[in-house]
């Protein structure tokens, strides 16, 4: 979406959950693309309409992660789960932050962890978010090392 768009300079702006729909064929489709929020008491809105849309985007991803991970609803644009995972992974706890539907379901642990490492790098304010090409890159690799593990394990 975003190597598609980027030239025309053009962000999701409103990535969230209830904006995936789903063809038939489970196929995703994201709704209201372009549809940004305009915030009127920001005191200091950006200039820079290239990248901190597209950056708003990169977090916006990572919450919809900490949603799938977690089995918790977002409320308040995802801060609140956001502290409540950073939180617990802080005091070493990470598995408790799994929705446990998904272990019961028999979801690899290790590569739910590293799912979640990819969604904490996209909401992290404190450094530099990965792009949306690198996540995508991120993503790609642990489905590739899955299917790969797949492969091996068959007789």
């Amino acid at each position: 979406m975003h190597h598609e768009l980027k030239s025309d300079e053009i962000p999701h702006g409103n990535l969230k959950s209830s904006n995936i729909l789903f063809k038939h064929d489970m196929e995703p489709c994201l709704s209201e693309y372009g549809l940004m929020p305009i915030n009127p008491h920001d005191p200091n809105p950006t200039n820079d309409q290239t990248t901190t849309p597209f950056k708003s985007d990169v977090h916006a991803f990572g919450v919809i992660l900490l949603e799938l991970l977690t089995g918790k609803p977002v409320q308040d644009n995802g801060s609140g789960l956001s502290k409540w995972v950073t939180s617990i992974v802080k005091e070493e706890w990470t598995i408790e932050v799994f929705d446990k539907a998904l272990i019961v379901e028999g979801a690899s642990e290790e590569r739910m962890v590293v799912l979640l490492q990819v969604a904490l790098r996209c909401i992290n304010s404190t450094s530099t978010p990965p792009t949306i090409a690198e996540v995508s890159a991120m993503i790609s690799s642990l489905k590739e090392e899955e299917e790969r593990s797949m492969t091996s394990s068959d007789p």
